[in-house]
């Protein structure tokens, strides 16, 4: 696939524009409490514990694997047995986010750049379709997030008929933009249809 000037055009106003009003929000009102909290996440960066669910330990604690280029440690093991079913479907159910963050990313930093990668795109959309066509699943079991911590509200469980609405419409629209890839349409507003469900989603029903 190869990529006009006008879609990377297109692709690239619409991030410059996304870029400025998230920095204009952000750094409008410079309170302590935010200054405090880039602080805390700054020293949070350079902790051993990770967001995103990794724990690392030193390397002599480091698991050992075995295979055809040698030994080498794993400084990051798999997860433990969980408690209980919900503490599991929360942790697939991140990981699964995170994976159709990085396939939306990736189509996004394809178009907004001249390093290649125009066929892969194809993989990605029908990465996000396949994902977006079960992301129902991973709220069968009520799982929100503690209070105060980013994840999944309770309201998901409370009116699963409206979320309902929002799951479907999310499967049916990544649908399309991987039928759009392959007919080679419109990516920039197929993209930004695409993102639309994501946020209306989560600014409705995830804690953040």
């Amino acid at each position: 696939m190869k990529l006009s000037r006008s879609t990377r055009a297109g692709v690239g106003l619409a991030g410059v524009g996304y870029v400025l009003v998230a920095g204009f929000v952000a750094f409008a009102v410079p309170t302590d409490a935010a200054r405090q909290q880039e602080t805390a996440s700054t020293s949070q960066a350079h902790s051993h514990s990770h967001d995103h669910g990794h724990s690392h330990v030193d390397a002599d604690q480091a698991e050992q694997l075995t295979g055809p280029f040698g030994p080498h440690g794993d400084r990051h093991p798999q997860a433990p047995v969980f408690e209980t079913a919900a503490d599991g479907l929360t942790e697939r159910r991140r990981r699964s986010m995170s994976a159709l963050s990085g396939h939306f990313r990736a189509v996004s930093a394809t178009l907004l750049s001249d390093a290649g990668g125009e066929e892969m795109i194809q993989n990605h959309a029908n990465a996000l379709a396949a994902l977006g066509g079960q992301i129902d699943t991973l709220f069968k079991t009520p799982s929100p997030a503690p209070e105060g911590e980013k994840g999944a509200l309770p309201v998901i469980w409370e009116e699963q008929e409206r979320f309902a609405q929002y799951t479907a419409a999310f499967a049916t629209e990544s649908a399309q933009f991987a039928q759009t890839v392959q007919a080679g349409g419109d990516l920039v507003n197929g993209l930004h249809d695409l993102r639309y469900y994501c946020v209306a989603c989560h600014a409705d029903f995830r804690q953040r």
